[in-house]
């Protein structure tokens, strides 16, 4: 009698190999993002710490500013709309140059814009608004004295600040994932 040579795979041994591909595509996926997390963070990073500060130092240099002059940030507490000081900052350092006939103080490779309330901002990694407050200014734009209640920072110069992945502002416990200037993770 004669066997036939059977050629092929049994289902246990296909099923053992689909597992296993299923194994390394969710590790796969986990390590992609990670990375793409860290990669957000290292932007937002890249944009408080770096971009912002040169273009405020070009900022100073060229409207005859001491190094302790920022652009003007609306009198703001917390829970008032913080899109405000984003868009005086993007006039600032974008659009008034720009119209003048200059280039603007930051370059357009170095920051994502989006609108608040019809009017340009620099937007974070995550599609939301960078939150801005200058701290130094003495005088609101009405002529009265400032007051600012909540948490600083920068408390002698200004915060540029990314709420982060999770979007939340000051998290509770301790706990923060907020990037701003002056400050890696």
């Amino acid at each position: 009698m004669r066997r036939s040579l059977r050629s092929g795979f049994t289902l246990i041994e296909i099923l053992i190999v689909v597992g296993i591909i299923g194994v390394l595509v969710v590790v796969l996926l986990a390590v992609l993002l990670t990375a793409s997390k860290k990669g957000e963070i290292a932007q937002a990073e890249f944009f408080v710490n770096n971009a912002v500060p040169q273009a405020m130092q070009k900022w100073q240099n060229d409207n005859g500013k001491d190094s302790n002059t920022f652009p003007a940030s609306p009198d703001l507490t917390d829970g008032d709309s913080y899109s405000r000081g984003n868009i005086e900052l993007f006039n600032e350092l974008v659009t008034k140059p720009i119209k003048a006939g200059k280039e603007a103080y930051i370059g357009n490779d170095l920051y994502v814009e989006g609108s608040e309330g019809g009017r340009p901002v620099f937007l974070d990694p995550w599609n939301r608004f960078y939150i801005y407050r200058n701290y130094t200014m003495k005088k609101s734009a009405s002529g009265k004295n400032r007051g600012y209640t909540g948490r600083r920072y920068n408390e002698n110069s200004y915060d540029i600040i990314s709420l982060g992945p999770d979007q939340q502002l000051y998290e509770k416990d301790g706990e923060t994932d907020d990037i701003y200037n002056g400050t890696t993770k």
